[in-house]
């Protein structure tokens, strides 16, 4: 910005007011540091979109990751999200003119510019932000187990697919108002032993991605409830062992497998870092760790992105 006089005609003049405009020169360049400010403080994963105060983090979202939207407004209005069709439950901040919610982008979304619409009510307020996705490798894992954990017979298939359609039901219900409240924690605090998202080579065969992550840990440890919510399945079965699915609200569900031993019964209400469960080895697993699955809005995404995104949180 450049900020002086107009030449040396009415040179008078001139004198007169270059006060006035060294003032507005004064004022500018302050206003100019003021958002220089501003800008230092905001998370650096974080970018302000196009419209005032709606921020996105991360602003280019890779397959398989969810992303926090934060809209902040004036007292008396409320955010409406819309991202890939589905609206984004948000929760109110302490800050009561903060809103915050979880985008989620499944592992095989392709590539590309995605609308994220907001509206603001009340009033005709509305606008679509562009959002990216990127393409993200995540490897492949290649496994060896008995056969006979791999080619099933007709009865283990039978049961298999009538355990899927169980838990397709719990992962479809209709949404509910959040429960969440503040950033999600891990479980456990193993080591990933089995990444999200990596392509699967069983026994030579090719199989769908891993969906969830696995994080190592000591049979009998306790597994902790991610955050606020109610368990809507208790279950014992093939492939996940003794299995937890908890709602947190707004589209939100955490999934815990191979669990040595189950602490909650469905319809229980828990709080974040309640424990549900000893970790364990059950169902088709070759030893002792914790499948931590996540879902939002029916997207498969990387727990701990959640757990790391959901950290610039009050």
């Amino acid at each position: 910005m450049m900020c002086r006089g107009k030449g040396q005609q009415n040179g008078a003049r001139s004198r007169k007011n270059q006060g006035g405009r060294s003032g507005s020169c004064a004022l500018r360049r302050r206003a100019v540091l003021v958002m220089m400010a501003v800008y230092a403080m905001w998370p650096c994963s974080g970018v302000v979109l196009a419209w005032p105060g709606v921020r996105l983090s991360p602003s280019e979202i890779p397959q398989g990751d969810p992303a926090l939207i934060r809209v902040e407004l004036k007292q008396g209005e409320t955010p409406h999200v819309l991202w890939m069709e589905r609206e984004v439950y948000l929760i109110r901040g302490v800050e009561q003119t903060r809103w915050y919610g979880v985008l989620g982008v499944d592992l095989k979304t392709k590539p590309g510019i995605y609308p994220l619409v907001v509206k603001v009510s009340p009033g005709p307020a509305e606008t679509k932000l562009d959002v990216t996705v990127v393409a993200k490798d995540r490897g492949v894992r290649r496994l060896t187990l008995p056969k006979a954990m791999v080619d099933l017979d007709e009865p283990t298939l039978e049961r298999v697919r009538m355990e899927s359609a169980v838990m397709d039901k719990v992962l479809a219900a209709p949404a509910t108002p959040p429960a969440w409240r503040g950033p999600f924690r891990r479980p456990v605090e193993g080591s990933v032993v089995g990444p999200f998202g990596q392509g699967s080579v069983i026994n030579e065969a090719p199989r769908s991605p891993h969906s969830g992550v696995d994080l190592k840990g000591e049979r009998g440890a306790p597994v902790a409830a991610m955050n606020h919510g109610r368990v809507v399945l208790v279950a014992d079965h093939f492939f996940s062992g003794r299995t937890v699915v908890i709602d947190h609200g707004g589209a939100v569900q955490s999934m815990y497998f191979h669990l040595d031993k189950v602490l909650v019964q469905e319809g229980d209400v828990v709080a974040k870092g309640d424990v549900i469960g000893l970790l364990g080895a059950t169902g088709r697993a070759t030893g002792p760790h914790l499948h931590l699955g996540v879902r939002v809005n029916g997207a498969r995404v990387d727990p701990l992105a959640l757990v790391s995104v959901s950290e610039n949180m009050e």
